[in-house]
């Protein structure tokens, strides 16, 4: 089980009942499941190979009884008792087309969990530009790349700052030592970028509010 599943799994809600949109091979459910997290979860994805291969890890695992597979795009056959959506996996305008499709489903849920393979600040955005409240970010590290996972709610909440949507609002994190390790990352890729470019005004302000993140944090960490 990869930590990337892992850790989506630790975001989830003991008690709920939760549709993995996207959910491929069924790895997630299952995990949910085998530790007791749930009691009942969707597995749902738009094809029916990957559906065939959710179907037959779930049997494998003993799992028929608590997880139901379901071929739906997004949003659109997921059953009315799924109070917590997984999105994950896939990439931003996937992602942002199964959100803004799903017909007000949001609001019926206790918890929508999402990890984009990359633009993690456009939903940061789309959140923002919706009045939505980010609630709990996990940073994993994979295969040598960094993925954020972004816990949200339709509760209302005020604008975030600029820096909030680029690196993340502070009291979400859930891991201070993975998302400094993070912020080590991007400020040697950002600086990296502005030295090839001879200098950039647009990189040069991401390094500052990078940079301003992990300061914070770090005063917070020590009061």
């Amino acid at each position: 089980m990869s930590l990337r599943i892992r850790k989506l799994a630790e975001l989830v809600q003991k008690g709920t009942i939760p549709a993995d949109i996207g959910t491929d091979h069924g790895l997630l459910p299952i995990l949910l499941v085998e530790q007791g997290i749930v009691q009942k979860a969707y597995a749902c994805d738009v094809a029916e190979g990957p559906l065939s291969q959710a179907r037959a890890n779930i049997a494998a695992h003993g799992c028929q009884d608590q997880i139901v597979p379901v071929l739906s795009d997004g949003f659109e056959q997921v059953p009315s008792d799924a109070d917590c959506a997984v999105i994950a996996g896939m990439g931003w305008f996937t992602a942002c087309r199964i959100l803004e499709e799903a017909d007000g489903r949001l609001h019926a849920m206790k918890q929508i969990i999402v990890q984009v393979n990359q633009d993690v600040s456009c939903l940061r955005t789309w959140i923002c530009e919706h009045g939505y409240t980010i609630h709990s970010e996990l940073t994993v590290m994979e295969r040598s790349l960094y993925y954020t996972i972004v816990e949200f709610s339709c509760r209302k909440h005020s604008p975030y700052s600029e820096r909030e949507i680029l690196c993340g609002p502070l009291d979400a994190i859930r891991d201070s030592d993975a998302f400094q390790n993070q912020v080590a990352h991007e400020l040697n890729r950002l600086r990296f970028v502005n030295e090839r470019r001879g200098g950039d005004s647009q990189i040069q302000k991401q390094i500052a509010l990078w940079e301003e993140s992990s300061v914070l944090l770090k005063r917070r960490q020590n009061c």
